[in-house]
């Protein structure tokens, strides 16, 4: 579960260092003033889509907007996030995990696991750490940034 205290943190720390409040990044993103509130209040996570467009907008890592490392590693060269259902087929093909195994073990259902393979839906940025952590990788190597 992501711990939205820390994406808080994290998230103002990298406005903080560019000069951006909650109106331009909102701006920026194309979004609403009161979603970017939300989540620096620790209110709620974003949507794949606006966790996306924020990674991509500060330049840094998942796993570090996330909490889940220390630093933003924004001197890193990130690849473009690739669409999410070609990524997870190709994570399990390189861990050899079947999609049998990956259900049982996690816990995810069959319908939801199905609508990720199929790219009719996106995972919960819970579900994105839940799922790195199931195949044993960062974030980052989830969206294929790295």
């Amino acid at each position: 579960m992501v711990n939205l205290s820390n994406l808080s943190e994290n998230l103002k720390e990298l406005m903080q260092e560019r000069g951006l409040n909650q109106s331009a990044l909102a701006a920026a993103l194309n979004t609403c003033n009161s979603k970017i509130s939300s989540y620096i209040t620790a209110r709620r996570a974003p949507n794949y889509a606006t966790f996306v467009s924020l990674i991509e907008f500060f330049h840094c890592s998942a796993d570090f907007l996330l909490g889940l490392k220390e630093y933003p590693c924004e001197d890193l060269c990130y690849s473009p996030v690739r669409p999410f259902h070609e990524r997870l087929r190709e994570i399990l093909r390189e861990t050899q995990t079947t999609q049998y195994a990956f259900i049982r073990q996690s816990g995810i259902s069959w319908g939801v696991f199905y609508h990720w393979l199929k790219g009719t839906s996106l995972p919960s940025v819970d579900n994105l750490v839940k799922i790195a952590g199931q195949l044993d990788c960062s974030v980052d190597h989830l969206l294929g940034r790295i």
